[in-house]
């Protein structure tokens, strides 16, 4: 799979969705671009990996291509769902940038993703968020945001690459979270 998207030896940021407005894809591409501006060191050791298509994809594009970091980023389109934990297996960061509703409304939802981010043992960078907050605990089993907050999320995202002792802890929370709470079992 890394060789089919190209990715070599570079670490992968990966989010999965259906782009749609609350999904946050387009902070997600801002703080890629603010992540790599800030941390030069790792335009060369880094990969995005936008795992799906939807509504706000074109945006997500153009925010990269604008910026100029189209060399860091693969897009897959849309993909069987089965092959998504082969995907998501290949990701060091799995991020959730949910933004609050685009009409005022309040969020609500119980957002697939994270489930499956949990399952997958790996940390979460997930936005602060009605239900997405009462799911994720910060620093325990996910690393919290404010949604929308682009400078945190490139932050916390370079900050946890640099630091793979607390990304194993809090991927092993997210997962032993996942099998006790939200196992169809559960």
């Amino acid at each position: 799979l890394l060789d089919e998207l190209d990715i070599g030896e570079r670490r992968v940021i990966g989010f999965i969705g259906t782009f749609g407005p609350w999904h946050g894809a387009e902070v997600l591409a801002e703080a890629a671009v603010k992540m790599l501006a800030d941390n030069p060191q790792l335009r060369e050791q880094v990969v995005f990996l936008f795992i799906g298509d939807g509504q706000n994809m074109s945006l997500v594009r153009r925010i990269i291509s604008a910026l100029g970091i189209e060399d860091c980023c693969r897009f897959t389109g849309l993909i069987p769902q089965v092959e998504g934990p082969s995907y998501m297996a290949t990701c060091e960061l799995l991020i959730s940038p949910h933004v609050p509703n685009p009409d005022g409304s309040r969020f609500f939802g119980s957002p697939t993703k994270l489930f499956e981010y949990m399952a997958m043992g790996k940390p979460i960078v997930a936005s602060a968020l009605e239900q997405i907050e009462d799911i994720l605990q910060d620093d325990y089993n996910a690393v919290l945001v404010s949604p929308g907050d682009v400078n945190a999320l490139a932050s916390e995202m370079a900050t946890l690459l640099q630091d793979p002792k607390r990304c194993a802890r809090l991927g092993a929370a997210a997962r032993e979270t996942a099998i006790s709470c939200y196992s169809w079992q559960r």
